[in-house]
């Protein structure tokens, strides 16, 4: 089965802002284009699923051509106290301390790595390996847990699968054989 997942398009937030399970729009003209350009890659018959956040689904609706399901385990990571904030304006000594233990660190108020990895594996062992293909659109740091997983590598060091906005990830999933087939699709 291919799985083709998506990370939503550039956020109409200011740039150098800390958002994560904050539900901010994706910018329209940036939502346009990557609709435009993911479109041919995107399998006829295909099965749709998204992030509940605006920015997620509004890709996804524009792919499938009208609603799409959606599923809070695929939601970006909760930086609790952080969320809205700028990156320069966090306490020095909470970056700090995320930087000495990226995977266990739970950011006040929010989430560490790892519960949003055990949030996120819940979803992919769910999924139906089907003949259909599935297209999600999510965030960057599910995507990259996603990726780390398939390749056996730990979620602290998931930070190294950088994936850009509106760039889509292939796996081909199939029982007792997974394969990350393509990273930063354009």
């Amino acid at each position: 089965m291919d799985i083709h997942l998506i990370r939503h398009p550039r956020t109409v937030a200011p740039r150098g802002t800390c958002y994560g399970a904050l539900d901010i729009e994706a910018d329209p003209e940036r939502l346009a284009a990557d609709a435009a350009r993911l479109a041919p890659a995107i399998p006829a018959g295909a099965r749709f699923l998204s992030s509940p956040l605006r920015r997620a689904r509004a890709l996804a609706e524009a792919l499938a051509g009208g609603p799409v399901p959606t599923d809070a385990r695929l939601v970006e990571m909760d930086f609790g106290e952080w969320e809205g904030r700028l990156w320069d304006d966090l306490p020095r000594t909470e970056i700090d301390a995320w930087a000495d233990d990226v995977a266990g660190y739970a950011i006040p108020g929010g989430e560490s790595v790892m519960t949003m990895n055990t949030r996120v594996l819940d979803w992919w062992e769910s999924v139906e390996i089907t003949d259909t293909p599935l297209v999600v659109v999510s965030h960057g740091g599910p995507l990259r847990l996603l990726a780390s997983h398939v390749t056996g590598s730990s979620p602290a060091r998931s930070m190294a699968f950088e994936i850009q906005w509106g760039n889509r990830a292939l796996i081909w999933r199939n029982p007792g054989h997974t394969v990350l087939a393509g990273w930063n699709l354009r």
